[in-house]
């Protein structure tokens, strides 16, 4: 396989998993590969090899292994758009989102506006 050729089989499978995963991982298929590109890649022959060499020195991937099927991927998430974002403002944005799930969902007044009378009464022994 020639420089160029391999060049954009690496592109493809970076772009494909950053911009649609929503995780983080992705996993590109030899078959997929192959139907677009018309070569021939496992995990042992030669094209497999150079692939993996040029997938692991690009910066947006973060773990490979390359499966007998299968190249699976785990990116770093600043580089996918999809995914939660790090730092303080991803852990605001869950917060946030399991605040709004709650109170949607359960759909119940909030304790605050709650009376004695309406409290569950414990009986006393």
């Amino acid at each position: 396989m020639d420089k160029n050729k391999l060049k954009m089989l690496v592109d493809y499978a970076v772009r494909e998993g950053t911009e649609h995963t929503t995780d983080g991982r992705w996993s590109v298929s030899y078959d997929e590969l192959y139907y677009h590109f018309g070569e021939q890649v496992t995990d042992v022959n030669e094209n497999g090899k150079m692939l993996e060499e040029e997938l692991r020195q690009r910066e947006e991937i973060n773990e490979l292994i390359m499966t007998e099927d299968v190249i699976e991927m785990t990116y770093h998430l600043e580089h996918c758009p999809n995914c939660q974002q790090g730092g303080i403002d991803g852990a605001m944005n869950l917060v946030s989102l399991m605040g709004c799930n709650i109170y949607d969902e359960h759909d119940e007044v909030p304790a605050e506006a709650l009376s004695d009378d309406d409290l569950p009464q414990v009986p006393s022994m």
